[in-house]
């Protein structure tokens, strides 16, 4: 028998669904995403050129010291995302500001066997990714969201069209086929979608609902990404170097 679902935690859910409109974090969240593409588009550039001319070069030191000068900027990088992360989503991210070793030689070799200055790289790239599909949702779902909830201002203006207009009916064409007795039997069936346009008050507010709930529906949608986001940035940025905060005396564990 399924577990029954407890009222208070599905009335918490409820809240928390509507809610999203009028809480200030899914505003924060919402700023962190769309950094992500603007941001996300210069890391992919610094790890591909800085990666592929570096390994291009390796078989030379200057190779070798191009990788080396691109793990530090993306460390530098990567620090500039913990602070966005801390600042926008309230994740405090520790990170390193004193490398272990006794000599210089040390220090540098520490630095760069550390997996935890590779994984800055990965995460680098991984926030463009973000980027897209946040530009997605907004450009797509949120917009259409927001457009149809408008619908009842000015359905019965002349001059707007609101419905779906088309040339032609789309028509789709679902089939089932099955054997039976060493026979082809099939069902076949067309449905077919055309003209509509919005003519009436009732008409305008079912439409008008319907993008209310598919505004909410990307609006925590776009919050889950933001959390998700968070998480995987103190997974992978936590306890690295950080070259930045280094330099103007931030603190954190060696």
């Amino acid at each position: 028998m399924a577990p029954a679902v407890d009222p208070a935690t599905l009335s918490r859910g409820a809240r928390r669904f509507v809610g999203a409109p009028v809480r200030p974090q899914t505003y924060r969240n919402l700023l962190y995403l769309l950094l992500a593409f603007p941001t996300g588009f210069v890391y992919v550039f610094v790890v591909s050129f800085g990666v592929g001319f570096g390994l291009g070069l390796s078989v030379v030191l200057i190779g070798v010291a191009i990788l080396a000068a691109t793990a530090v900027v993306c460390l530098a990088l990567a620090g500039i995302e913990r602070r966005l992360t801390t600042t926008l989503l309230g994740r405090d991210i520790e990170a390193r500001t004193a490398l272990s070793g006794e000599t210089a030689r040390e220090r540098v070799a520490s630095l760069f066997i550390d997996p935890r200055t590779w994984t800055p790289l990965a995460y680098l790239v991984l926030k463009f990714g973000v980027g897209i599909v946040t530009l997605i949702l907004l450009a797509s779902a949120l917009s259409t969201g927001l457009a149809m909830v408008l619908v009842p201002l000015h359905y019965g203006d002349p001059a707007v069209y609101v419905g779906i207009p088309t040339d032609r009916p789309v028509e789709f064409h679902p089939a089932l086929y099955v054997v039976w007795n060493n026979l082809l039997v099939g069902v076949n069936a067309v449905v077919s979608v055309g003209y509509w346009r919005v003519r009436t008050l009732p008409e305008a507010l079912v439409v008008a609902v319907a993008g209310l709930l598919l505004s909410l529906a990307t609006l925590n949608a776009l919050n889950g990404l933001a959390r998700a986001t968070g998480w995987v940035t103190e997974r992978l940025l936590a306890g690295a170097y950080d070259p930045l905060g280094a330099i103007l005396g931030g603190s954190g564990p060696n």
